[in-house]
């Protein structure tokens, strides 16, 4: 089955989707480092992971913690490894930020992350768990470390492979590496509040 299959599978359950903060976004609009042509296929406070055209690979798009090279990174070949790192780490936030934390950082963040209770935690917590258990029975996976193999596929990954829209350019100050007959249309303007 494709990544864009199983895509429509995942937000066809009947699951608390920010209890592993991976919210559907049918109507966000892509922000200045959102590749052209991206499907966004789960969001969380401007953080959101993608497809490309052509490409079963998931991808994570970080305007608030990345910089130019580290904005879109490689997180799974396909959304099934995705999801089963999504099953280890029980949310999308420590898989966003594999790229600028060492072994022993990320395993601090798990540790943390599962040590953060607040009053009523119990029924985030017990959502969160049926829908990790919803995704495992459907997708019929099991969770993944995903440190090792993430961190080797960014490695590998070559980032000018990226094709960005004009805004991208504009708002990093770059000169844009494609003549003018070939640019892209310009995405709707991000909200750069998040950044300051």
């Amino acid at each position: 089955m494709s990544a864009r299959e199983d895509v429509k599978t995942f937000l066809s359950l009947p699951m608390d989707f920010s209890s592993i903060e991976l919210e559907p976004c049918s109507d966000a609009e892509p922000y200045f480092c959102t590749p052209a042509g991206a499907e966004i296929i789960g969001w969380l406070n401007g953080t959101h992971f993608i497809l490309l055209p052509g490409d079963e690979t998931v991808y994570c798009v970080e305007p608030g913690l990345g910089e130019v090279g580290t904005f879109v990174l490689p997180v799974g070949r396909d959304f099934r490894e995705f999801l089963s790192y999504l099953l280890y780490c029980k949310c999308t936030s420590p898989i966003s930020q594999i790229f600028m934390l060492d072994e022993p950082g990320f395993r601090h963040l798990l540790q943390e992350n599962d040590q953060n209770t607040w009053p009523g935690c119990e029924e985030t917590f017990r959502s969160r768990d049926r829908a990790l258990a919803l995704l495992a029975e459907t997708f019929g996976i099991q969770p993944q470390d995903p440190y090792a193999a993430v961190r080797a596929m960014q490695a590998a990954f070559a980032p000018s492979v990226l094709v960005f829209s004009d805004e991208y350019y504009d708002v990093l100050g770059l000169e844009t590496p494609r003549a003018p007959e070939a640019q892209t249309e310009r995405c709707a303007p991000a909200d750069l509040e998040h950044f300051s």
